[in-house]
């Protein structure tokens, strides 16, 4: 699979996973995790990773990891690994960034088959605010 076929890890922007998004890859230049309900509710900790992505995004932008337990098994990008095109860190004053309800069950309002909408940076991104 060529990086042009991969999908980007959230938390660092990198093409590094086979799948799209809700397949749990963990990324090797970061070390997140690819939870879907993390990527919808991009300031909800306590999935698959014990952070938000919001707070995974400013952890590898200071240490190179998503969270301090994953320093020393992360790396950095080898030849040919690029950025999604357009990717960023989640802005709160830009993306409109999904909340979690107490007592909503979202099981069944995910965007099947299509999860990549969930991508906050892209113009395809489900909660996109026009205007």
């Amino acid at each position: 699979m060529t990086h042009d076929t991969k999908f980007p890890c959230p938390c660092c922007g990198y093409r590094v996973h086979d799948r799209e998004p809700g397949f749990n890859q963990v990324c090797p230049i970061c070390g997140w995790e690819d939870d879907l309900t993390q990527l919808r509710f991009a300031r909800m900790p306590g999935s698959s990773n014990t952070v938000s992505l919001e707070e995974a995004q400013l952890n590898f932008r200071d240490y190179g990891a998503s969270e301090r337990r994953s320093i020393g098994n992360t790396r950095t990008p080898v030849e040919g690994e690029i950025r999604d095109d357009g990717w960023r860190p989640i802005d709160p004053s830009r993306d409109n960034i999904e909340q979690p309800v107490r007592g909503i069950a979202y099981g069944d309002s995910y965007p099947w088959p299509d999860t990549t909408v969930l991508y906050y940076w892209r113009m395809s991104y489900w909660r996109r605010v026009v205007g």
